[in-house]
């Protein structure tokens, strides 16, 4: 687009035909939008800035001086947007990790003893369940326990692999309901 056919186009909106700056956007979008990608890893935040220069672009039409290049003066407005975000992001983050640092700090220790001593309660009660389990279904989860192999198992009960599956099976059922009523 010529420098006359931009400057005709500001003008129009200028005097407050908006949609002629819809023109403007399609002529420069690309090479804003190259711009703002070539800076801004994030799909989503780069088209954001993207758009968010055309409505700076919009809105401060009218301090723009058409004796300049309208593409320099747009790619102005993007750098700026650009490092607008990366303020900002780099504040929020900041924000983000140092809440995290301190909500660790004050109950991180108090999580620690609960979580220990409610594990020590599931490997109780877990333990006590695999007690009570029929004597095959026991076996079969002692090896697994011990890591042995599904087949060495299988044939150590004589038996084959899909009843070593369905019996595991069934003794994980068995464990999973009976720690549930165990523990509250």
């Amino acid at each position: 687009m010529e420098k006359d056919e931009i400057n005709r186009l500001i003008k129009a909106v200028r005097s407050g035909k908006a949609r002629d700056f819809s023109q403007l956007v399609r002529e420069f979008g690309l090479q804003v939008r190259a711009f703002v990608h070539s800076r801004v890893q994030n799909r989503a935040d780069a088209e954001d800035i993207a758009q968010q220069v055309f409505i700076s672009a919009y809105k401060g039409l009218d301090k723009f001086d058409t004796s300049k290049s309208f593409e320099a003066w747009l790619i102005g407005i993007a750098k700026n947007r650009v490092l607008m975000h990366f303020r900002t992001s780099d504040r929020r983050q900041s924000a983000h990790e140092r809440f995290r640092e301190e909500c660790l700090t004050r109950i991180g220790a108090d999580l620690d003893e609960v979580e220990e001593t409610r594990t020590a309660e599931r490997i109780a009660a877990l333990m006590d369940c695999v007690e009570k389990l029929p004597e095959r279904m026991r076996r079969v989860v002692r090896a697994r326990l011990r890591g042995e192999a599904g087949q060495a198992i299988a044939d150590t009960l004589n038996i084959t692999r899909n009843a070593l599956y369905m019996i595991s099976l069934r003794a994980n059922n068995n464990l999973r309901d009976c720690v549930a009523q165990r523990l509250p």
